[in-house]
This record gives structure tokens, C-alpha cells and sequence, in this order.
């Protein structure tokens, strides 16, 4: 939604407009987002033409109701807020099964890994990854989830090769009435798309979930009992130490 747009929702919202029809006039609302008188009217027609918004005409203005699709617009909006500042502890994704470039098993299979994977994890992890491509609008989650402390799996070295740090958060993998909860979403810094994550189970999750290409997956993503409201100064320290990641 253009920002705009979005700002006047906002306002809408903030006079009571998801619980009750509210009356105001393109005045009001130009003076409270400091735009012309005209700009304003021109918003919230577009709203309405858009199905955001219901409107009436009355004296002095017009009576406006926030109709589902504006409400669900500022559901997303104070989902990806809370994610920001993290006062989620669970994260909801939906991704499409994809084949991957068959690298995961090579990496995950590392024995300095296995052995962090049974000790973290409590499981040893099927040699392959469950490759899930998101929609464009799930990237903030993504980035949010990045910013959760999740359970560090160090760097080693092994055949004279170094194999950098990556980050692993527990998740549910769900499809209609099949569900898997022992996943977790391994994230490395480079990835071959920002919208596929990359999901590792004790299952070869293909055959447990008889999934095929196309499939689309519901994923819950649990971000620990330690998310507080340093959310922000938690995900600028942990860019900063994002430089040892390799590609899984």
C-alpha cells in the first residue's frame, strides 16, 4: 500500500474507525497529515474505490467504516511492528516447496554441524533441506525472525576448509492435516534467494509429508522465551556478526 494511503488509514484507525463508523471531513484529516485539502479527499477515495474503506456522504464531511480488507492491512502492519521491536514469540510463514541445488546435504552432513545439531537440537537432522519460497510481503518476517537470538551453530574447520557460523530456529512444518514439529529453519548469511528458507528436520520431511514441488506449507517459528524490546539492538549486533556465515 502506498504510504500515504497507509498514513490515512492509520488516522482512520486512531479515531475509532475498525470499531464503529466515524464522521470526518477532508479537512480534518488533511490539517492531521499535513497534506492539501484535496490530497486528503483524493486518499480517501482511493480507499474506498480500493475496498479499504466504506463511506456515506453527510453534513459536514462523511461517515467512514474500515472495512476487512483495511483492517487486515493494519493487522500486517502491527504484526510486522511487533516483530520489529520483538514482543512476538512466534512467527506464522507460508512458503512453496521448491527443489534446491542440492548443496544442503553436502554442508548439514559436516560432521562439526551433526555434532551441534544433536547437542542443540536434540536430534540428528536428515542430510538435505526442505527449500520453502515465501511471497515478497513475508520478507519482513524473515528479517525479523534474523534478528531473534535463535541457537548458534559455530564455525569450523574441516579438510583444510572453513565452514562459517549459521543460526537455527526451532519451527512446525504444516500441510492440511499433516504436521511435523521437530523443524527448524537453518539461516546462513548467503542465500541463493532472500525468500526460500532453508528447513532441516530428523525426517526426510518429502516422504513424512508425501510433499511434492508447488505444495504450500504453513511454518510456525518459535522465537524463544527471550524475545524482549531490544529487538532492534539485538539485530544490529547480530549483522555485526553475521560475517562468518556460509552458504547451507
Amino acid at each position: 500500500m502506498k504510504p500515504n494511503l497507509l498514513a490515512a488509514l492509520k488516522f482512520i484507525a486512531l479515531q475509532g474507525g475498525t470499531r464503529h463508523p466515524i464522521h470526518i471531513s477532508s479537512t480534518t484529516l488533511s490539517n492531521n497529515l499535513g497534506v492539501s485539502q484535496q490530497s486528503a479527499s483524493r486518499y480517501l477515495i482511493e480507499l474506498v474505490n480500493k475496498g479499504y474503506l466504506e463511506r456515506r456522504l453527510a453534513q459536514g464531511g462523511q461517515v467512514i467504516s474500515i472495512l476487512k480488507k483495511g483492517i487486515f492491512i493494519l493487522n500486517k502492519e502491527f504484526s510486522e511492528y511487533s516483530l520489529i521491536f520483538g514482543t512476538q514469540k512466534e512467527i506464522e510463514m507460508k512458503g512453496v516447496l521448491e527443489t534446491g541445488l542440492g548443496e544442503g546435504g553436502y554442508y548439514i552432513s559436516k560432521e562439526g554441524y551433526m555434532l551441534q545439531f544433536q547437542t542443540k537440537l536434540n536430534w540428528k537432522p536428515y542430510e538435505g533441506t526442505f527449500n520453502l519460497r515465501l511471497n515478497d510481503d513475508e520478507v519482513p518476517k524473515i528479517e525479523a525472525m534474523k534478528a531473534a537470538e535463535g541457537i548458534l551453530i559455530e564455525g569450523f574447520e574441516q579438510e583444510g576448509r572453513t565452514f562459517g557460523k549459521a543460526w537455527v530456529f526451532k519451527c512446525s512444518l504444516k500441510n492440511g492435516a499433516k504436521n511435523v514439529k521437530n523443524c527448524a529453519i537453518i539461516s546462513p548469511k548467503r542465500t541463493h534467494y532472500r525468500r526460500v528458507v532453508e528447513v532441516i528436520s530428523p525426517v526426510f520431511l518429502r516422504d513424512e509429508l508425501k510433499a511434492k514441488d508447488g505444495d504450500t506449507f504453513t511454518i510456525n517459528v518459535d522465537l524463544g522465551d527471550d524475545i524482549k524490546t531490544a529487538g532492534i539492538y539485538k539485530r544490529s549486533k547480530k549483522f555485526n556478526r553475521q560475517k562468518s556465515f556460509i552458504k547451507i
